[in-house]
């Protein structure tokens, strides 16, 4: 049954601007940064991004760049575009009440949603790498990279490495698609949802560069969008496994939310 309603809900996405909106967004972004560094002789890294000199060296520098900006400029905008108004959709189409008339229950519905959310939001991590990949080979070529530790390795090593830190970088987009789904589903609101996930993570950023926080930073959010970090030095305090039991606790608490007011939604007037 959830497999038959999660299909439905792709079937919806794939029939809806705003999904392919967030991914063409994706490969724009992705294609300025290679253009910007393969045309300007004086574009820079900041230091603090892994491998950061070797940007015009070697393919697999440049995706790494693009995570680290676009956790302030692009990640929450793009991330909450489709779940934050997979529910919203609902009620401002005045659907909701139809779709709970079918067999499916409500949890059924709720699962399918999310799991739809996930989905875009691994398919613009991807997205994201892929882009960023094609561009920065077509521009710099594959080549060696030398590691944090000194360490030499062979082009298509950085590459597998950039691709893992992508896969690492779903952890906390998976957390700004959960708070999307839940302000979806709260304010029944697309636009309230998309700003309430901008808000959300800069509040967060925010937090995390206050004085005091030093010792809770490691758990808060903005050190699980550089846990990536750890595959490419043992020196950072990033940790992927400590952001993924983070990152379990960041989605829990918004679906669960989400999920007990979606269950006592009253969609008679819906």
């Amino acid at each position: 049954m959830i497999g038959r309603a999660y299909g439905w809900e792709i079937r919806k996405l794939l029939h809806q601007k705003r999904t392919f909106a967030g991914l063409i967004a994706a490969v724009i972004y992705a294609l300025a940064f290679v253009v910007v560094f393969r045309l300007r002789s004086d574009a820079a890294l900041p230091p603090d991004i892994p491998l950061a000199s070797q940007v015009k060296d070697t393919a697999a520098v440049l995706p790494l760049a693009l995570l680290s900006f676009a956790t302030f400029f692009g990640a929450p905008v793009l991330a909450s575009l489709v779940p934050g108004d997979i529910v919203a959709s609902e009620d401002s189409n005045n659907t909701l009440k139809m779709i709970l008339t079918r067999s499916a229950g409500r949890g059924t519905i709720y699962v399918a949603k999310a799991l739809a959310s996930a989905t875009y939001g691994i398919v613009l991590v991807a997205t994201l790498l892929i882009t960023s990949l094609a561009g920065s080979t077509i521009a710099f070529g594959v080549h060696p990279a030398t590691l944090v530790d000194g360490t030499v390795v062979s082009g298509a090593h950085a590459v597998g490495l950039t691709a893992l830190a992508y896969t690492a970088y779903l952890l906390p987009i998976a957390v700004l698609v959960s708070v999307a789904l839940f302000l979806s589903t709260v304010t029944r609101n697309a636009a309230a949802a998309i700003i309430g996930t901008v808000l959300f993570s800069l509040t967060l950023e925010g937090i995390a560069a206050l004085p005091g926080f030093s010792s809770a930073s490691p758990y808060l959010l903005p050190a699980q969008y550089n846990a990536w970090q750890s595959l490419f030095s043992e020196t950072t305090d990033a940790s992927i496994t400590r952001s993924a039991i983070v990152c379990a606790v960041y989605v829990a608490v918004p679906l669960i939310a989400g999920w007990i007011v979606f269950r006592r939604r009253d969609v008679a007037g819906a």
